[in-house]
């Protein structure tokens, strides 16, 4: 198209790159920077502090306080039901322990707000997984990480979607020395040279029915793919969050936290049934699986009831939450300060966020690429590793030790066949004139894996179905996006992203012949922990997806699950219950 010869090309050199601005990206910038590296590098598909999921949480952090009981955390979030019963990394969550209250500090420091008693003492709830979570204002938590990411020097590039990460020679598995992308606004191509790359640009969800996730698209892993680095656990972990039927929301950590719970269409709290430890503070996944039960026995449609919530907790709603409680307002829910009905609710799909899929790395934040780190929804996460906190505590070690990295690292030098071939395959979209909208893709990919048959309560010929139909959308339509501006490139290069990580997503899951904590199978209804005691790996192997298992090194662990086989407590409740399942 005539717009591709209006595009200009930029070149940048950096020590460190860091793709992505949110909570993890801006940790990894500033802890890179106070370590002393003097050319740190930004990057944000929008506006740092505005366009990442870290701005729009729910108002709530998980608090561990120095006096809490390590002991009894640890074997709460390595070996309970909610946590994958035992599929965890013993030295991922004692660092997760040890550096979360430190990462509170910092933030604190940096001019996030936080809620407080009146002797200047962090105000902590009860929260889901039985986790004390304290509460910040908000929207203000990202615009004062931004700030202090600017303040401190940091360059920081916005309105630049990365599609590609740059290697040695142009070859895959070879060292990171740097990555291309485009301004969204412009069309300009950029090339950015580093001495080191973290990915920090989040997961992806799908652009399904959940608010706030849109740009979360699945760069990191996409381009980490392609650049020849192992990814996993796209199967395991809170791969399901849930929001109202009729408008899109958040807020859920903080609705359970003040006193929401869920009901059916019969006016029962049945989530106690489902998981008698922690009822209505059980994971999303293990909630969207009762709701799909509970539907399915005729008791549906299933509710969230915050009727008893005092206008003291709508207080605390409006500072922590502001966009929800304005939805809620306008949807005639909240009147005054009180909740008057029910809100209808139901599972969303999160596919890699929170936690779950992303590059594999090590307690560095190292991939097995050299020079490439990975923190925040872009790794790969055990289950008790999600959200703010492991954001926080993986981008500062992403920026502590890539910081160090760097004293013996060499100048990278950037291979211009590579750059070249990257430029087509980013820019292809604008030379096809009449091919394929991105939103009709997206929404395919919507048709095969939204079903709660494929994605909530699973069973292997409904995957095997879905994988044909990605396979077929792979190879019939994304090789016809088009894009007619920057604007549509940028969607036509997501859709890319999101075709390749639902593969990804049910390859996985097609793999994982058992069911636990955020993969359900009817075909295989029991919690395996005699041979599924283990992590799903993959890589790109002559252009296609290889997966295969590594077993989770348990019996080095201080708290071991025990090698048993049961039936998955989904499955036995539902059975209680009358649902027919199978």
């Amino acid at each position: 198209m005539s717009f591709l010869k209006e595009i200009k090309e930029e070149r940048i050199d950096t020590d460190i790159l860091v793709i992505g601005g949110g909570l993890a990206g801006s940790f990894a910038a500033i802890k890179a920077k106070e370590a002393g590296i003097e050319r740190v590098t930004l990057v944000s598909k929008g506006t740092i502090g505005k366009d990442s999921i870290s701005t729009f949480a729910a108002g709530v952090f998980t608090m561990i306080f120095p006096e809490d009981n390590r002991e009894d955390l640890v074997k709460l979030w390595g070996l309970s039901e909610a946590y994958g019963a035992g599929i965890y990394e013993e030295e991922w969550l004692n660092i997760w322990l040890n550096e979360n209250y430190d990462r509170i500090l910092d933030m604190e420091q940096y001019g996030v707000t936080w809620e407080k008693d009146e002797n200047g003492i962090f105000k902590r709830k009860k929260g889901r997984f039985a986790k004390m979570v304290g509460m910040f204002h908000g929207p203000q938590m990202m615009a004062a990480m931004a700030a202090k990411v600017k303040e401190i020097g940091v360059q920081v590039i916005g309105n630049t979607m990365i599609t590609d990460l740059l290697t040695e020679k142009g070859r895959p598995e070879e060292r990171v020395t740097g990555a291309v992308g485009f301004d969204v606004r412009t069309g300009d191509f950029r090339v950015i040279k580093a001495r080191a790359v973290i990915l920090a640009s989040g997961g992806c969800g799908l652009k399904s029915r959940f608010s706030c996730h849109r740009f979360q698209t699945g760069e990191s892993c996409t381009m980490a793919y392609r650049a020849g680095a192992r990814l996993g656990r796209f199967e395991t972990g809170e791969r399901l969050h849930t929001t109202a039927t009729d408008f899109d929301t958040h807020g859920l950590i903080l609705f359970i936290a003040l006193g929401g719970r869920f009901v059916n269409s019969e006016g029962e709290r049945f989530m106690k049934e489902y998981d008698r430890e922690l009822g209505d503070f059980a994971s999303m996944s293990s909630v969207s699986a009762a709701s799909a039960m509970e539907v399915r026995a005729g008791r549906g449609p299933i509710y969230l009831d915050m009727t008893s919530l005092t206008p003291a907790d709508i207080h605390i709603m409006k500072i922590s939450i502001p966009q929800v409680t304005m939805i809620l307002e306008r949807t005639g829910i909240l009147v005054g300060d009180r909740i008057v009905k029910k809100i209808e609710w139901a599972p969303a799909l999160y596919t890699t966020i929170g936690t779950g899929g992303g590059a594999v790395t090590n307690t560095r934040c190292e991939t097995d690429l050299q020079g490439l780190y990975a923190c925040g929804d872009a790794m790969s996460r055990p289950p008790h590793f999600a959200a703010l906190p492991g954001a926080s505590i993986s981008g500062a070690r992403a920026g502590m030790f890539s910081a160090e990295y760097l004293k013996d690292a060499k100048e990278p030098e950037v291979y211009e066949e590579q750059v070249r071939r990257l430029k087509d395959f980013t820019f292809l979209p604008l030379q096809i004139e009449d091919g394929v909208d991105p939103e009709h893709v997206i929404l395919g990919i919507h048709e095969a894996l939204l079903p709660y048959g494929v994605t909530v309560i699973s069973r292997g010929d409904r995957i095997e179905k879905a994988v044909r139909e990605v396979e077929r959308i792979r190879d019939e339509e994304v090789p016809q996006l088009y894009a007619t501006d920057p604007h549509y490139l940028r969607i036509a290069n997501e859709t890319k992203s999101i075709v390749l990580v639902a593969e990804m997503y049910l390859r996985s899951r097609l793999m994982r012949e058992e069911s636990r904590e955020g993969c359900l199978r009817e075909d295989f209804p029991y919690t395996d922990n005699v041979d599924w005691l283990k992590w799903s790996m993959l890589k790109q192997e002559n252009k296609k997806i290889k997966l295969w298992t590594e077993d989770i090194p348990v019996d080095n662990y201080k708290y071991k699950p025990k090698r048993e086989k049961y039936l998955c407590p989904i499955f036995e409740a539902a059975t209680n219950r009358g649902v027919q399942w199978g």
